[in-house]
């Protein structure tokens, strides 16, 4: 059972600093920017390893292009870049509610396209959890601000994360998982150009140590460690890998709290102890689904 808690909770962990390297970073750089220089330097940084490394095959075959494009759109290109653009137009505590929907999305999206039939467990589980979530929530919203593009952009992140999950779990690949994802995400970052110019995001107003160590744990962190984690835990079973998503905000408010000084309510609280309460009744139900599969 550990073996099946410890790769989603490393994930989770990880994929709840996405949002702190991105504030930090916002600084430096425009939020497509940012996001289109690091999809593309990850690609360029992890690439001669692989195409060194003579137990991977690195170049795709042409049946093979079709996936990447259409997953690295998805995931890197619609995701992490209406993800990051919205940073500058939402707060934290909204963009961590907005994650809180997308394992509802998946869990939707699976039930429609691949037939998968959810228990009353995972149900349960998973509405105590997002239960958990607008509690923690509830003390920011009364004084949130954010603009109908935040909103928006949001909106395409949840669906786009949904969705590219979908597809990823019912793709078939050929190349190792590793590959496909370098060449996913610096397709997806190459994709994203032409969205910096067309919204006006392009601009990098100063190249300093904040944007290095910005870029450097998108990267080498988040853009090759936790997608790589996520990709195991999707094609493992992607409504299960969607349930860790739960603990993405509980994390990030932790983190907010220690690096940007934001404060941790009675709400936070109640809300994170919801949150693990759910997990735990999702993953005993998952997990034995899991072992009989």
């Amino acid at each position: 059972m550990f073996k099946n808690i410890l790769p989603g909770l490393m994930f989770a962990i990880l994929w709840s600093t996405g949002a702190i390297g991105a504030k930090f970073g916002i600084r430096s750089a425009d939020g497509l920017m940012l996001a289109a220089i690091r999809f593309i330097c990850t690609g360029l940084l992890f690439s001669p390893f692989f195409l060194l490394h003579p137990k991977h095959r690195f170049l795709p075959k042409r049946n093979e292009w079709k996936p990447i494009f259409i997953y690295g759109f998805l995931n890197s290109t619609a995701t992490l870049g209406s993800f990051f653009a919205a940073q500058k137009y939402s707060p934290a505590g909204i963009s961590m509610l907005f994650t809180a929907v997308t394992p509802l999305l998946i869990a939707l999206l699976s039930s429609i396209f691949l037939k998968r039939k959810l228990t009353r467990f995972e149900v349960g589980g998973m509405l105590i959890s997002f239960t958990g979530l607008i509690v923690a929530s509830l003390a920011a919203l009364p004084n949130a601000s954010i603009k109908p593009l935040g909103i928006l952009l949001l909106v395409i992140y949840v669906t786009a994360y949904a969705s590219s999950s979908i597809y990823l779990s019912n793709a078939h690949m050929s190349l190792s998982r590793m590959v496909f994802n370098i060449w996913q995400v610096f397709v997806g970052g190459v994709m994203l150009l032409p969205f910096c110019w067309l919204f006006n995001a392009h601009q990098v107003y100063k190249v300093d140590v904040n944007l290095l160590l910005s870029l450097a744990w998108l990267i080498m962190v988040l853009s090759f460690v936790a997608n790589m984690i996520w990709m195991y835990l999707v094609k493992r079973d992607p409504v299960t890998a969607a349930s860790w998503l739960y603990l993405v905000p509980v994390f990030g408010y932790l983190f907010g709290y220690l690096l940007l000084g934001e404060s941790i309510t009675l709400y936070s609280v109640i809300g994170t102890m919801l949150v693990i309460i759910g997990l735990v009744i999702s993953k005993r139900k998952n997990g034995s689904t899991t072992k009989s599969a």
